[in-house]
């Protein structure tokens, strides 16, 4: 979840799209990572609340998660490390990249870029800077999530500092620009493009000045939440098996799998 809607989170639960986004992530890392190894190293950048790696970590017990964001204080990153540690968690917080270098001890398998590139004004420069990291090498996988579609960018967009919103094209036009290559790249979750589409819509016709919060304030019953979940994950799976048969579908988040080109 994103600094900015878990500030509002005060029921604690979380909303169906970011549960489901983590079997969606799990089943990407499972497709990016060598079974043959014993180890790994996953550097997530723009972590967040810490949500998502966290998950990743009771899936990945062999990997070391480094997490960067130049949103954590001093105060949040002595207590989550301490707290890592008194847990035996192999999870580290950064709010900077430099520190983390200092700390990673061999070369990054993985970097996780979760929704993080729209945020910024220059993507290309961010991603030509950890290409040029010391411990990301040719073997390194990039995993890039972004929302999908400029059409969509709404007042959801605006809360979040979002950029821009993308479609395959520029997020493939922008990744080799990057010096990087496109392994994999596609959409996920087409079941929530007709309800944005219009929630879109409605907010700049009707209500052009609502004030918006995101999925922090997600206060969903259980059950709805369990079988919204679902739903998702079901229409990622189907989305999954579709491309092998050269059906792409469209769909609310952007991905890409990608690699240092030289």
């Amino acid at each position: 979840m994103d600094l900015r809607e878990i500030a509002l989170n005060k029921s604690k639960k979380r909303h169906p799209w970011e549960l489901a986004r983590v079997k969606v992530i799990k089943q990407f890392v499972k497709q990016i990572l060598d079974s043959r190894k014993s180890s790994f190293t996953i550097l997530d950048i723009g972590s967040g609340d810490i949500y998502m790696i966290n998950e990743l970590a009771k899936e990945f017990v062999n990997a070391s998660f480094f997490a960067v964001d130049i949103e954590y204080d001093q105060e949040y990153i002595n207590t989550t490390n301490k707290e890592s540690e008194s847990q035996k968690k192999k999870i580290r917080v950064f709010n900077d990249l430099v520190l983390a270098e200092k700390v990673i001890d061999q070369p990054v398998d993985l970097v996780l870029l979760l929704d993080v590139i729209e945020h910024v004004p220059d993507d290309v420069a961010l991603l030509k800077g950890l290409t040029s990291s010391k411990w990301i090498t040719k073997q390194t996988a990039f995993l890039i999530t972004v929302p999908a579609y400029k059409s969509l960018f709404g007042s959801h967009d605006v809360f979040l500092g979002h950029y821009r919103r993308y479609n395959n094209r520029l997020l493939k036009q922008n990744v080799l620009k990057s010096n990087l290559i496109v392994i994999d790249a596609g959409y996920f979750f087409f079941f929530l493009l007709i309800p944005r589409f219009f929630q879109v819509i409605w907010q700049k016709t009707f209500r052009p000045n609502e004030k918006v919060t995101g999925i922090g304030n997600w206060n969903g019953q259980p059950g709805f939440s369990g079988l919204f979940t679902k739903m998702l994950w079901a229409d990622f799976m189907v989305s999954k098996s579709l491309r092998k048969i050269g059906i792409k579908l469209p769909g609310l988040s952007n991905y890409a799998i990608c690699k240092k080109s030289a």
